[in-house]
Order: C-alpha cells, then sequence, then structure tokens
C-alpha cells in the first residue's frame, strides 16, 4: 500500500512538471528553428544612425526617497548619452514630503537646463502609475509652453545606468514603432570563488532577465505574442499620448502597471518591439567585445530582499493583470498573444511544484542508495515520464546556458549552469525565491478576497536602489576607437596598431590615425563629436556668410573658426579639433565662455571663408527667427539647418515648432 502511494506520487509530480513544462519546451524549440532558419542578427544600421534628424525626446524618472543615487544616475546619463542635450530632456517626479530628495533634483534641475522637478500634488509614496502619470501631465504643459511636442517618453527607474545610444535608437526607431522595450540586465559582480555564495541572490536575476531578454522576448514578438513592459527602459510614442488625451495612461490599481499597461496597449492594436541591439567596443587589450543596448542595475541581493520583490510582480501579473477572462473574452489578441498570457498566468501555478518536485528527486536520489521503494520502477510510465522530463531539464539547461553566455559571458554561464551540472545550485536557489515569493503572493490575494483591504489603493512597495562607483560607470562610456567601429570608418587590425603607435609615441590616437592616413579629416572629427556631445557640421556653407564680416578674415583664418550664428551673450562657432579657439579674446569685446562650438572640417571653414554666401537662405532665416525669439536653443537650431534637407519643414518634424495636436 506505502510502495503505491509513493509511485502514485511521484507519477502525479511528473505529470504535474510535464503539464506545466511541455509547452515551455515547444516554444523553446520554435524559437530555436526560428533562430536557425534567421541566421545571425539583422543589426540596425548604427552607421546612418547620426544621419537622422534628432526628435525631441522626454525621459521619465518617478522618485521616492532616492537622494542618494538620484545624482549620480543623472550626472551620469547626461555625461554618457550619445543625442544631443538640448533635444531630450529629463523629468523626475518626486513628493513634497520628500524633501532630501527635491534639495537634490532642484539643484540637478538649476544645473542642467534639460532637467526639471516635477511635484507631485499628493504627499508619497502613492504608486508608481500614480508619479508617472503625474510626469506625463507635466510633460503635456510643458509642451504648450514651449510649443514644442516631444516624439516619446521613455521610463526608467532612480537606480537605472542607461545606455549611452538607447536615445539614438529611439529618435531611429520610434516613427516605425509606437512602443519599444529595451533589455534590461541586472547587473552583478565579476564571478570568482570568493563571491560565488554572496552573489547567489543577484545571479539568480541576472540568469532569469538573460534568459527572458535575450531569447523570450524576441521570440514573443516574432510570433506576435504580448511583449511585456519591463518597467524600465519602455518607451511609448506621443501618438498613445494623444489616443489617451487626458486620462491617465499607467493603471494604478495594479503593483505591476508596466505589465498592465503593454497588455491593454497590446488589445489596442499597439504592439511592443523588443529593441535587442549590440554595438562593438574596444577593451583595454584591443579585443572587440559586443555591448548590448541596454539598461544595467542592481536588483535585491538578500534573499528577504528579492522575496518582497518577487512577491509584488507575480501577485500583479499572475493575479492582477494576466487573469483567464483575459485570455478568453474578445479582444485583438490572437492565438499566440492569448497564449503567451497563460504563460505568464501559470507561474503562480508552476512555481508552487517547486517544493513537491524538489522533495521527490531528494526520495529518488536516496532510493538509489537505500533500500527504500523505488518510485519510479522500470518500464513503468512514471519511468518513461521521468526520462523525458529529464531531457527537458537539460534542454531548458541548455537554453539558458547559451542566453547567459551572450549575456554575461562564459565565466558566469559555468558558475550559474555548471555548479553542479544538471541541478545547479543558482538554480535551486532561485526557485526557492520564487516558490516563497508565490506563496506570498498567493496569501496577499487569499487575505484581500471579500475584505475591504483588496480595493485598497495600491501603493509604492519600491526597492531601496543603490548605484555604481564612477570608475565603474567609465566602461560604459564610448569613446573615440568605439564610435569609428560603430560607423565601419576602420577594421579591429587597424585601431590596434594605431594605439600601439599611440602607446609608443605619446601620441593622441586622433593625431596617429590622421598621419598614418587611416581616417579622413570628416571621419575623426564626426567620432570626436560625438564622444565629446559637441554637434558636427559637415557642411558649413548652408550657413549665412554675412555674420563673417564682422571678423577680419585673416583673424578666422589664424584661428581655424567661422561664425554660424549670433546670440545674446555672442557667437556660436564652427571649429576643428586643431583650431585656437583660446585666442578670441583677442577680439575685442569677446570672451570664449560667452561663445558656442560646433565641430567641422579645416576645409569646410577655409572654403566658407573665402566663398562666404552673403543671402541667407530661406531655411536660415527661418531658424534664425526661432533663435532670436527664444523659441529654441542655439544647439536646435545647428541640428535643424544641419539637417533641412531631411524635410521642409525640419522645426516640425523635431518637434521644435509650434503644431497643433489632438488632446
Amino acid at each position: 500500500m506505502i510502495e503505491q502511494i509513493i509511485q502514485i506520487t511521484g507519477l502525479v509530480v511528473a505529470l504535474c512538471f510535464i503539464i506545466f513544462g511541455i509547452d515551455d519546451l515547444i516554444w523553446d524549440i520554435a524559437s530555436m528553428i526560428r533562430n536557425i532558419r534567421s541566421g545571425e542578427l539583422v543589426r540596425l544600421p548604427f552607421e546612418q544612425l547620426d544621419a537622422v534628424p534628432p526628435k525631441l525626446l522626454a525621459v521619465m524618472i518617478a522618485a521616492w526617497h532616492e537622494e542618494n543615487v538620484i545624482d549620480a544616475v543623472i550626472e551620469n546619463m547626461i555625461s554618457s548619452i550619445q543625442y544631443p542635450r538640448s533635444m531630450y530632456h529629463v523629468f523626475i517626479g518626486v513628493y513634497p514630503n520628500d524633501a532630501p530628495t527635491i534639495e537634490v533634483v532642484g539643484k540637478l534641475a538649476q544645473k542642467h537646463e534639460n532637467v526639471h522637478m516635477v511635484i507631485n500634488a499628493h504627499p508619497g509614496p502613492t504608486c508608481k502609475a500614480d508619479n508617472v502619470n503625474n510626469i506625463i501631465r507635466h510633460i503635456k504643459e510643458f509642451e504648450c509652453k514651449h510649443q514644442w511636442r516631444f516624439s516619446s517618453v521613455t521610463i526608467h527607474d532612480a537606480e537605472d545606468v542607461v545606455h549611452p545610444y538607447e536615445l539614438k535608437l529611439t529618435n531611429y526607431l520610434i516613427d516605425t514603432y509606437n512602443v519599444l522595450q529595451f533589455p534590461v540586465i541586472p547587473l552583478q559582480k565579476m564571478p570568482a570563488l570568493k563571491n560565488i555564495f554572496s552573489s547567489m541572490t543577484i545571479g539568480t536575476y541576472a540568469d532569469e532577465f538573460a534568459e527572458n531578454h535575450y531569447r523570450t522576448m524576441s521570440t514573443r514578438e516574432a510570433l506576435s505574442a504580448v511583449v511585456p513592459s519591463a518597467g524600465t527602459g519602455f518607451v511609448i510614442s506621443h501618438q498613445i499620448l494623444d489616443v489617451y488625451g487626458n486620462e491617465p495612461i499607467f493603471p494604478e490599481d495594479s503593483l505591476t502597471e508596466d505589465y498592465k499597461l503593454s497588455l491593454i496597449l497590446a488589445q489596442k492594436g499597439f504592439n511592443t518591439h523588443f529593441v535587442l541591439e549590440k554595438v562593438p567596443r574596444l577593451t583595454d587589450d584591443h579585443t572587440v567585445r559586443w555591448d548590448f543596448v541596454a539598461t544595467r542595475s542592481f536588483f535585491p541581493d538578500t534573499f528577504t530582499t528579492a522575496v518582497r520583490q518577487k512577491t509584488r510582480w507575480i501577485y500583479g501579473i499572475t493575479m492582477q493583470s494576466a487573469r483567464l477572462s483575459e485570455m478568453f473574452k474578445t479582444s485583438k489578441l490572437g492565438f499566440i498573444g492569448r497564449y503567451s498570457l497563460y504563460k505568464d498566468f501559470k507561474a503562480k501555478l508552476s512555481n508552487m511544484i517547486i517544493l513537491p518536485g524538489y522533495l521527490v528527486f531528494v526520495y529518488f536520489l536516496l532510493s538509489l542508495f537505500t533500500e527504500i521503494p523505488y518510485m519510479y520502477p522500470r518500464n513503468s510510465l512514471s519511468y518513461a515520464l521521468c526520462v523525458f522530463l529529464t531531457f527537458m531539464m537539460i534542454f531548458r539547461q541548455i537554453m539558458r546556458a547559451v542566453a547567459i553566455t551572450n549575456f554575461y559571458g562564459f565565466k558566469s554561464m559555468a558558475v550559474a549552469c555548471l555548479l553542479p551540472p544538471v541541478m545547479p545550485i543558482r538554480l535551486v536557489w532561485g526557485n526557492i525565491i520564487n516558490l516563497t515569493a508565490t506563496i506570498k503572493a498567493w496569501k496577499l490575494f487569499f487575505k484581500g478576497t471579500g475584505t475591504k483591504k483588496k480595493k485598497k489603493k495600491v501603493v509604492w512597495n519600491k526597492t531601496d536602489h543603490t548605484f555604481l562607483h564612477k570608475q565603474v560607470l567609465y566602461r560604459y562610456y564610448r569613446n573615440i576607437g568605439d564610435v569609428l567601429l560603430e560607423k565601419q570608418y576602420i577594421d579591429v587590425s587597424t585601431l590596434s596598431i594605431a594605439l600601439e603607435h599611440c602607446k609608443k609615441e605619446g601620441l593622441r590616437i586622433g593625431e596617429v590615425l590622421l598621419h598614418k592616413g587611416f581616417v579622413s579629416e570628416e571621419q575623426l572629427m564626426e567620432a570626436v563629436a560625438n564622444v565629446q556631445h559637441i554637434i558636427f557640421v559637415k557642411d558649413i556653407s548652408i550657413f549665412s556668410g554675412s555674420l563673417a564680416t564682422d571678423f577680419d578674415m585673416a583673424f578666422l583664418e589664424r584661428l581655424l573658426i567661422y561664425p554660424l550664428f549670433r546670440t545674446k551673450t555672442g557667437y556660436v562657432f564652427a571649429m576643428t579639433e586643431f583650431s585656437h579657439i583660446e585666442k578670441i579674446s583677442e577680439m575685442p569685446g569677446l570672451q570664449t565662455e560667452h561663445c558656442s562650438f560646433v565641430y567641422t572640417t579645416k576645409a569646410s571653414i577655409m572654403a566658407a571663408i573665402h566663398h562666404r554666401n552673403k543671402i541667407a537662405s530661406s531655411a536660415y532665416k527661418m531658424v534664425s527667427e526661432y533663435l532670436e525669439t527664444g523659441r529654441i536653443t542655439w544647439e536646435q537650431a545647428v541640428l535643424a539647418l544641419n539637417k533641412h534637407t531631411h524635410a521642409p519643414d525640419i522645426l516640425s518634424l523635431m518637434g521644435l515648432k509650434g503644431v497643433l495636436w489632438s488632446r
């Protein structure tokens, strides 16, 4: 009798694992076949991204008690992002009862013209959705005041390391897709024997996000399934803001407002594009490393904090958003879309069988070395199921290993998947965290049923945040070599040779590249401009030559500069890396600190000096008028004129000209 109960228990547990896992196996096989057929990932033409006129973009950050990290986060964002600073604005939502955060954000807003503090009308903490919705309302007011229009809004968390190319990709893709989701890569220490156990919890996040964001999300999009928002690195086009009008966009009745919004948008016909792109980066040992354009941030590193966060995720996704009613009611979701909701929904059930599964596994191991009854007798149905289940588990581990290797490298994969093989410690630890969080989520669900507490307004149950040191952040910055590789102006071997010459001769990389003829002056100046966050203008002939009469021709030649616009305090000059801007003060009434500069080539400056066009074009007149009246900045004026051939009304295309749009 006892032997039969043991065998039935083993059979039931094996069946449960297969029932909840067979669809994942089919999904993984379909994903693998798709990847084999499609071949190498088709990359975006990064070398052409700068050719697209920059559009106004907004970044939103909801902050509650973030005074310890928000300053470093914003300073790093502004220092590293490869996008014109006048063309993106950061809106930080704070609460009136959070004085420390208000003080820090207030100083940031005073220091940076493109950083704005948005104080919530309610004391905190409300929910994150309320904070973000309040920021969106402020952005619309900001647009009306300046007669501008942001092409998109991007939501980020207060501890994110934003990739330097995120906004550049957003600008390129937002005309094609209404919703974008960039990958999220949890930060973790480089694996070593001394930190294997101390990094165990945060390593489980790395494993799960690598699997989901390297493989699953792209497959979801390819199969027209629902691509869920990750809550950060999430981009919404202005078209969606127009559709909602004055209605709040993010649902304020959910603990996972990001997931629920992505589901609602999918039902409205707005599908999310998952942006899985990577760019080359040269390491210190002169080898190329491919860097994913992704959001990086720290995740909880203790069992308690991880369980608290995942309880919120599981409850919000599986018990508030991905309900059975959503799968069967009439909507625009197809079969695959409904099935993807089931994949998310079943987590609250499949996580629960982890405990009996591990108990059965322990019993099975004991039965191999002791005289206790076999749970899976040979040639029985349960034995066949057990063999098939083992195959499923190994196949899943291989797929996970591939994803982790691509995101983190071989060493991280070895710690995650081979310590020990088949049943890695980190996998077991992650399953225990998910099991505990699921139990807590069920408790929260049943505790609220039939009581007033279930209708209680959602409150922000945020995670405490930390941020990287400056020395570590520098590895994510782009240098001249990275930009030249990205634009395909140079190959790795040639760049390595140039770097060796720099080391031996003590010269700058630009000097060596030009002297050796590896790149042209135009290519070098374009790369330098990218790294220094300065605009590069290939041809300055479009700018009126009438301003040049304010200066002596010999003075312009000697300093190698050329005036493009006159501002309230001075001029905007075109220069090269070899210009002598420190001598501008030789001109009476002119100081270097009162002038602004953009990059061009020596040939372009000399041509403009000797063949100046005193008749201003219609484009120059229009842009100058907007600059003189204060409706645009000098940088926006240069950008508009530099890209004027892309549209008859370039200011409208960039979002800088007052237009009517739906409310």
